[in-house]
């Protein structure tokens, strides 16, 4: 080999272990944690995105305090961790903004895990399991969901979550009102707005008990969800700590007792 030729090699073997290590560097900046618990810990507050219009699992309180199922959980979860917890009103869509952008540490919500949210954050093991059934008035001449799927029929439920899905598939020809809030689609039918409230199984087993007779639910079960904390994508740490928080929550029996006080009946079972 030549001394040019040895100098050319060399050149570009040191280019090389040059662009490797620069690759190598940027690969491992891409997936560095981002230790979520450190800043939490340091800043002395975890940060929780939840929504309002959304009883019993959040709304707010005629004093602007958030309130409701979701929102006791995160008062636990601050507890565990030593630190106070920091409310961040969201809507639908911006529970999972929330995370993506960290304004949120974890987002509890009455949030349901599915494939496509999986993709962009993820989740805890679940708290609850819920499904989906429809609610009408007592006087409503509707005896079943299939007679619902009727264009002269209106179904309320609010816009950005699983409601628009389910309702797409059990009741296709039915005429869907959107509304922004889950307290505003319940509002619709109690208004004669809309003529069935496509829900939260436990949810409208929570308003229907409230309303004195008022209202019933149509037969049926349209869905199967699993209620989990949401957290930003990326954090090893993070997830191992707020899924083991979970486990413990279920386990220890804290769940249930938290779930009937506030909604009034016994918790189904997480199966």
């Amino acid at each position: 080999m030549t001394l040019i030729v040895r100098k050319r090699t060399l050149a570009l073997l040191a280019a090389g272990m040059l662009l490797g290590g620069l690759a190598t560097h940027s690969a491992s900046a891409q997936t560095a944690p981002s230790n979520i618990m450190a800043d939490i810990v340091k800043r002395g507050t975890v940060r929780i995105a939840t929504i309002a219009g959304n009883p019993p699992y959040s709304s707010v309180s005629p004093s602007g305090e958030p309130q409701g199922y979701d929102v006791e959980i995160g008062k636990l979860i601050a507890a565990a961790l030593k630190v106070k917890p920091e409310w961040v009103i969201v809507d639908t869509p911006g529970r999972i903004t929330a995370l993506q952008t960290r304004r949120a540490d974890i987002t509890l919500a009455n949030f349901t895990n599915t494939i496509e949210r999986s993709t962009v954050i993820a989740f805890t093991r679940p708290y609850l399991i819920v499904g989906s059934s429809f609610m009408v008035k007592k006087d409503s001449p509707l005896q079943t969901a299939e007679q619902l799927n009727d264009p002269k029929y209106k179904v309320s439920g609010p816009r950005g979550g699983t409601f628009e899905p389910i309702a797409a598939n059990t009741v296709p020809k039915a005429t869907v009102l959107r509304f922004d809030t889950v307290q505003d689609a319940l509002l619709a039918l109690r208004s004669g707005q809309a003529d069935a409230n496509l829900g939260d199984s436990l949810q409208i087993a929570a308003t229907i008990s409230a309303s004195n007779g008022a209202m019933r639910a149509l037969p049926g079960n349209w869905s199967y969800e699993e209620i989990a904390v949401g957290l930003p994508a990326g954090d090893a740490d993070w997830f191992r700590i707020m899924d083991a928080w979970v486990r413990q929550f279920n386990g220890s029996g804290d769940n249930a007792r938290l779930f009937k006080k506030i909604f009034g009946f016994d918790m189904p079972p997480l199966q």
